[in-house]
């Protein structure tokens, strides 16, 4: 075998390596995105709702309100760059609007655990 006969199969099985590892990257960070979606979602409803059942509250739901927001914003841009879906565009507008008001609400009147 000569050099460059070893170099195109060395080439060719870095390839398929490099293709896996990107796949494997690119579901995972689908996979966290998705985890962090749910988490701040759930948190925020329950916070949410034990605030205004109760009058307390373990944790304030707007910073899980605003996690939120980031995330499904970000996780609409994304869908929106692949796929140019004009309903994408909406949610991240959305999402902004809602993460700007819960973070000038939160300066405006600081973290409420009580």
């Amino acid at each position: 075998m000569d050099k460059k006969e070893i170099l195109r199969r060395s080439q060719k099985e870095n390839y398929i390596f490099d293709e896996f590892s990107y796949y494997v990257d690119k579901k995972a960070y689908a996979n966290a995105y998705l985890a962090i979606l749910i988490y701040s979602g759930i948190a925020a409803l329950i916070f949410f709702l034990q605030f205004h059942f109760t009058g307390k509250a373990y944790s304030d739901y707007r910073a899980f309100l605003f996690c939120f927001a980031i995330t499904f914003g970000s996780r609409s841009f994304q869908h929106f760059r692949s796929h140019r879906k004009a309903k994408d565009i909406l949610f991240v507008l959305i999402a902004l609007c809602i993460a700007i008001i819960t973070f000038v609400n939160i300066l405006n009147h600081g973290m409420e655990i009580l």
